[in-house]
């Protein structure tokens, strides 16, 4: 069979040998991700080169700063719970490790990253099952003093976690379950990242795949949360029967990134490092 580069990054010679090394190993992952065989093989050789051909461990540290040089994600409290829920042994991040939180946190479905963002959540706040107010009014308080140091923000976290309870807390039990959450961004995905963003921004999505795969970038959430819009306005054009309730029924914005809910307080945008910005616009590495 004659050889098929995959990888321009590496030379010929390594590139063939962790071809036949991932192989078996890259058909299953090609099962159970959301990537093909190809994308699979790249990002286990993308994996091989940032642990410098496997001498350096991929450990939460070398992680927090992937997901943020790659993906802009910089919730280090985050990005932590992340690489504890995807690590067997919260030591190392293995190869096909480091492929499926790619999968979920790249391409995941709406219904997968509910389920995988409350999981984080409940991680940050230590609870297992659900969020108590408290939680919330912790967290509101973690992240306003990241917006606004300067300020005091006690009424607004007060007033945010009065918000989100009266959303989210359907059955006023002073905490938010898994299914209370679900209903929540059903009704509107901005509440997906309610508590802090865990995901990456669709353009960062978009550029970094770009490095391993040539196949079109599509945003799972917005095509997800547009297909609900759509069954929420048929179902409730059947439901009501005045024009004025579908109109105010079918009014629901989604936000494409579900970058979560926020307040802007006239506070200038973070310039994006140099290394950032190349890799935001594609240029940083490509692997094929």
């Amino acid at each position: 069979m004659p050889y098929r580069p995959i990888n321009k990054c590496l030379p010929v010679t390594v590139d063939i040998r962790l071809q036949h090394r991932y192989s078996d190993i890259g058909t299953d992952l090609s099962r159970c991700t959301h990537f093909n065989k190809i994308e699979v093989l790249r990002l286990l050789q993308l994996h091989y080169m940032l642990t410098k051909e496997n001498t350096v461990p991929m450990d939460k540290l070398q992680f927090i700063q992937f997901m943020d040089i790659f993906l802009g994600l910089r919730n280090v409290d985050a990005v932590d719970k992340i690489f504890l829920l995807s690590c067997e042994t919260n030591k190392e991040l293995t190869g096909p490790e480091f492929v499926k939180v790619l999968s979920m946190v790249l391409k995941g479905t709406l219904p997968d990253l509910i389920n995988f963002c409350f999981e984080v959540y409940t991680e940050m706040v230590r609870s297992p099952k659900y969020i108590k107010k408290e939680d919330v009014l912790l967290m509101a308080k973690k992240n306003s003093m990241k917006m606004c140091k300067l300020m005091s923000m006690e009424k607004y976290d007060q007033s945010f976690v009065d918000f989100v309870m009266a959303e989210l807390d359907k059955d006023r039990d002073s905490r938010i379950s898994l299914e209370d959450y679900r209903n929540a961004v059903h009704e509107n995905v901005a509440w997906l990242q309610f508590l802090g963003p865990i995901l990456p921004s669709s353009s960062r999505k978009e550029a970094f795949m770009k490095l391993f795969t040539n196949r079109p970038y599509i945003n799972n959430i917005q095509t997800t949360a547009a297909a609900m819009t759509r069954k929420n306005r048929e179902s409730t054009a059947k439901m009501k029967s005045t024009a004025s309730q579908i109109d105010i029924a079918s009014s629901t914005s989604f936000s494409s990134d579900s970058t979560g809910l926020m307040i802007n307080h006239g506070t200038p945008q973070a310039t994006i490092s140099r290394r950032n910005q190349a890799v935001s616009d594609g240029s940083y590495l490509t692997l094929f």
